[in-house]
């Protein structure tokens, strides 16, 4: 992008001497990027939105769940997910799949449709959910947090946060809350971002786009969505693992069955 330079002709000195020229100089070089690039240093520039008829030239797993193959696509293709919805067919049903030169999108509906999921994108990040998803009150997804903000921190320290800020829009007149604090690994990180009278649902999406380095996943099961089992609604998933189980990190409760 070029930037116009206008011409002043004047009587006054416009060469100030060297050294006080170059800081100015400098200081205009910095202007003209910011104007350039819509950058102000300290805040964070939204990603562009998940290209998802973009093509991938490889993708495979073996006898994996749902689960897992989304999870593995997900940090193959440094996408950001959310999986709203989960049954126990999501665990227990295993799947092989072989793909070259497909779209993103044809790679999410191989990985989706067999067990009635879908898929669709919100931004940078690719929502995954099914029919039989709550919806409006039933599920706490959908509940609006008057405001959301958040330093430099981890994902698993953000998504903390957002627990908390939701027990106290489900419980106003509650004295405290206590709870391990979760860390992360610090590699993961994301940018100060706030966000107002925005759903959950959105602000779990704004900690995982950031960097398409991470997802969320329900915990519970969809008839429970409506109220918070207190053993984590959900769960932020850090795309750290070499081995693909990712399904194994995650506490799933009313499924029958055990921690997977």
């Amino acid at each position: 992008m070029k930037v116009p330079i206008h011409r002043v002709t004047t009587g006054w000195n416009l060469f100030p001497p060297y050294g006080v020229y170059s800081r100015m100089r400098n200081a205009v070089l910095v202007v003209v990027f910011v104007c350039a690039y819509g950058v102000i240093p300290g805040q964070t520039h939204p990603a562009p939105p998940v290209n998802v008829s973009r093509r991938v030239a490889f993708f495979e797993v073996h006898d994996r769940n749902m689960m897992d193959a989304l999870l593995m696509f997900g940090q193959q293709e440094h996408i950001g997910i959310g999986i709203e919805y989960i049954d126990a067919a999501a665990f227990q049903n295993r799947t092989t799949i072989q793909l070259r030169d497909r779209t993103m999108a044809e790679v999410f509906d191989a990985i989706t449709e067999p067990l009635g999921y879908r898929w669709s994108t919100d931004g940078q990040v690719v929502t995954v959910t099914h029919d039989g998803a709550m919806v409006g009150k039933r599920n706490l997804l959908n509940t609006r947090i008057p405001k959301f903000k958040v330093d430099e921190t981890t994902m698993r320290e953000a998504s903390r946060a957002l627990h908390i800020k939701l027990f106290f829009v489900l419980n106003p007149d509650h004295g405290g809350i206590a709870g391990d604090d979760p860390g992360g690994n610090r590699n993961f990180r994301i940018e100060p971002f706030e966000m107002k009278n925005a759903t959950v649902r959105a602000i779990l999406n704004r900690i995982v786009s950031q960097h398409g380095n991470g997802a969320w996943v329900i915990q519970q099961p969809p008839w429970t969505m409506g109220k918070d089992l207190g053993r984590g609604i959900w769960r932020m998933v850090e795309y750290d693992r070499t081995d693909g189980d990712y399904s194994r990190g995650l506490e799933i409760w009313g499924l029958g069955l055990h921690k997977y």
